[in-house]
């Protein structure tokens, strides 16, 4: 109570009283994102890790008033987007304040001769995409969080969009950044397309989540509007061929706007949503852009290779079915994990096209008797694949719901590092992937340190993640 009482006291004096909020209620929805274990705690009515306050900056200014006054009063401080984080990236696990970004949300300029959007870090991400569409522009940046997730949040995770395999990932779409830095220094990166003047400084900053410096803006790329959309569905028999028809498409610079392909189980969870046969396994396959003519030729191009790999053609239907249904699972999962003895999750990881089916195969083996699993295949790159499994898992109690998590991600994770994938593709880190990406970096992560005390020495920002852990031994 006394922190807290401290808390508001002193940012008030900084913001005013209108920006800061230290209720009941206020503190309990700021104590947690969507992390499985919290919802496990949500349900027998304990909370853990509440902030002292919350507070909600409008510009860089009180950003930097804010970080200067922790850094004197030793408090530690979680920027804050939407919330939708998995991994308890934004769970005040040492109290301290929530910074909230979101009504800093404002486009600042959008350049139709460069391409480009300057856009603040608090702006969601349908209103920054629906704020574009009007000028006949796209990000192509389509989480399934596009409605509750934020630029920055994306940037501080390294995002993915459903589109992907297009459009790429949030750090390929990022130009410059702005932001305050853990001693209050503000910064702007170089706003130019290409440069060799050493380290990419954005490329350190994105992904942090919030550990080396809070982001205020960002000058991302943008593209036109696509004019033609040609999306069908394929039916195959297993996923190996799939798989092949997946590569060869990724390789062959035809450049789809999606590559989606469901295992049996996940088939059969999206037949009757998607129109499609509830046997074998389905790809969705896309492609979009400005000339009809070369949208046709790659496309035909395309489907001739899933043809030829065995791939039934199904027509458009379900394309254009998972185009509308496109943001509906994660929304129906919100609601599973409320219900009693049920934990819901999802890991997403990334490996190589020579090792993904291994990886497949040797993950549901070791977890198929510990609870429901699918998974799908998305994010295509020309070196490999996402695998996205999702799980249900049930039991007698919470004990017995966390044991089995506990032990699912222990199995998942440590079968991608023995095939040498990555831990994540795009859901980032928090708090709950710290110690594995000590396992996948090795001497990396010992660099990501160095540059964590040279640069929050007092360890204020966003503590407890990315395996950040300055008040106990490894949390």
């Amino acid at each position: 109570m006394e922190n807290s009482k401290s808390a508001v006291a002193g940012l008030s004096k900084i913001l005013g009283p209108e920006k800061v909020k230290s209720d009941r209620v206020g503190l309990l929805s700021y104590s947690r994102d969507i992390y499985p274990l919290g919802y496990l705690e949500l349900r027998e009515g304990k909370i853990s890790h509440l902030p002292w306050a919350i507070c909600f900056p409008e510009n860089i200014e009180e950003v930097r008033a804010i970080i200067l006054w922790a850094q004197e009063n030793q408090v530690p401080l979680v920027p804050y987007g939407a919330g939708s984080g998995v991994l308890a990236g934004a769970v005040p696990f040492e109290g301290g304040v929530v910074v909230d970004l979101k009504r800093m949300n404002q486009i600042r300029s959008i350049n139709p001769t460069n391409l480009t959007c300057e856009a603040e870090a608090g702006i969601l991400g349908e209103v920054l995409e629906r704020e574009l569409n009007q000028k006949g522009f796209t990000l192509g940046h389509f989480p399934a969080s596009m409605y509750c997730s934020t630029l920055g949040g994306w940037l501080s995770t390294r995002s993915a969009g459903q589109l992907s395999a297009k459009y790429g990932k949030i750090e390929d779409l990022v130009i410059a950044l702005e932001g305050v830095l853990a001693d209050g220094s503000i910064f702007h990166t170089s706003a130019t397309p290409r440069s060799a003047t050493g380290p990419d400084l954005d490329q350190v900053l994105v992904g942090s989540e919030g550990t080396l410096a809070i982001i205020t803006s960002a000058l991302i790329t943008i593209h036109h509007l696509p004019r033609v959309r040609f999306y069908r569905g394929f039916q195959f028999p297993e996923l190996k061929p799939a798989l092949e028809a997946m590569r060869l498409l990724m390789q062959k610079d035809l450049s789809p706007a999606l590559l989606r392909l469901y295992d049996e189980l996940d088939t059969k969870f999206n037949a009757v949503k998607l129109g499609v046969p509830a046997s074998g396994c389905l790809l969705i396959a896309g492609f979009e852009g400005l000339d009809r003519e070369v949208m046709e030729l790659k496309s035909r191009l395309g489907w001739e290779i899933i043809s030829r790999l065995g791939g039934k053609d199904l027509g458009e239907e379900p394309g254009k079915r998972w185009l509308e249904h496109r943001y509906s699972v994660s929304y129906q999962q919100s609601r599973i994990l409320t219900q009693p003895n049920t934990l819901l999750d999802t890991i997403e990881v990334s490996i190589s096209w020579a090792r993904a089916l291994e990886l497949y195969n040797l993950v549901m083996e070791k977890i198929k008797n510990l609870g429901l699993i699918m998974a799908h295949f998305s994010h295509a790159w020309r070196e490999g694949v996402c695998i996205y499994f999702s799980l249900l898992l049930t039991g007698d109690n919470s004990e017995q719901l966390k044991n089995q998590y506990q032990k699912v991600w222990e199995l998942v994770m440590e079968s991608v590092l023995s095939l040498g994938g990555s831990i994540s593709h795009h859901h980032g880190i928090g708090y709950h992937r710290g110690r594995w990406l000590k396992k996948e970096l090795g001497e990396g992560h010992r660099i990501l340190e160095q540059i964590k005390k040279n640069l929050d020495s007092n360890f204020i920002l966003n503590p407890g993640k990315l395996g950040f852990f300055p008040f106990k031994d490894g949390g």
